[in-house]
């Protein structure tokens, strides 16, 4: 029983049409169609193509969505949670950059002594509001 099950489910993983390849995996290492016994031929080139194509899409997708912005000494900068809780605190701060490094990190000054070196991912910029 476990032997046919097995099978059944290669079979079924080998027959599904996988959506950035635009054919199943098995017709595309068999050369034959899984379901009807035909012959298939695969363009590799061109579905190397798609999926580099694909994969340069969502990365400037992802990239249209970050904020540039550069971080400068004696700025004041809010630090990220990321274990948040239903009303705690998201983003405590205000916290003096001592150091901006080149290797997108700064050095924050939490109180005279003490300081965190930290990812520019996990700040945010502190803008006061003057009312």
């Amino acid at each position: 029983m476990v032997d046919e099950v097995l099978s059944i489910a290669q079979h079924a993983m080998r027959s599904s049409v996988h959506t950035t390849l635009g054919s199943s995996p098995g017709a595309l290492v068999f050369s034959r169609d899984m379901l009807l016994n035909v012959p298939l031929s695969s363009d590799w080139h061109a579905i190397t193509q798609k999926r580099e194509h694909l994969v340069n899409y969502r990365l400037m997708r992802q990239n249209v969505q970050r904020r540039m912005y550069d971080y400068a000494q004696n700025q004041k900068v809010l630090k990220k949670v990321h274990d948040l809780t239903k009303l705690g605190v998201r983003t405590p701060g205000p916290y003096k950059i001592k150091k901006v490094h080149a290797n997108g990190t700064v050095t924050m000054e939490h109180c005279p002594g003490i300081s965190e070196r930290i990812n520019i991912r996990r700040v945010i910029p502190y803008r006061e509001n003057n009312n």
